[in-house]
């Protein structure tokens, strides 16, 4: 499995001899990258409205394109679409050959303590995890976890905890570009828990 990291939560996951999944591509990483630099790609997943995880125009161009798009249906009401695919908690199904769960997951409180919208977590190949902004991931096991690091109440101390709930041995930070944080300080604090890889936009690590 190869994953290529973008701005705040948006990844390219390839998983070899399947397919490459697009996940989150959001304002942050279209006000950087274009969108060709990311494809191709076979499907797109997102797990929640906010822009930052989903960039409409995007979202319309990769369709327009004949790429599917999976996601909640909180996001394919907001897009008004009769080809976007819907998952919802428990579902799995094979997307462009990688076998995906869907689950359901709280987004983290707003800084005003109010709750996110609907929130749904892709479990990739059985093996990595992207939460979108979901922080409590009891019951949930991940080889490989996309951890976001900051937020609107999100901590260090979160992510840590993240990494330790799913028993994940590698840590890949994400979403620190709307609320900063500093990835390499957190891989130096949090080494103990996990082998925290910390990409630059465009970069990719191979998984064994």
């Amino acid at each position: 499995m190869q994953v290529t990291k973008y701005p705040q939560s948006c990844l390219v996951v390839e998983v070899p001899g399947t397919g490459r999944l697009l996940l989150d591509p959001g304002g942050p990483a279209s006000a950087r990258h274009e969108l060709e630099e990311m494809l191709p790609v076979d499907a797109v997943l997102v797990t929640h409205r906010h822009p930052d995880h989903l960039d409409g125009a995007w979202a319309a161009e990769l369709l327009d394109r004949g790429i599917p798009l999976v996601t909640n249906a909180d996001v394919a009401g907001l897009l008004d679409r009769d080809d976007v695919t819907v998952m919802a908690d428990g579902d799995r199904r094979e997307v462009a050959g990688v076998a995906v769960r869907a689950v359901e997951l709280a987004h983290m409180p707003m800084v005003d303590g109010t709750p996110g919208p609907p929130n749904l977590g892709f479990l990739l190949d059985d093996r990595l995890l992207h939460p979108g902004d979901g922080v409590d991931l009891r019951g949930l096991h991940a080889q490989v976890l996309a951890a976001p690091l900051a937020g609107p109440s999100c901590s260090y101390r979160d992510t840590y905890v993240m990494i330790e709930t799913v028993g994940a041995t590698t840590a890949i930070p994400i979403h620190y570009d709307v609320f900063p944080a500093d990835p390499d300080l957190f891989a130096e604090k949090a080494g103990d828990v996990a082998d925290v890889r910390v990409l630059a936009a465009g970069e990719t690590t191979t998984l064994a």
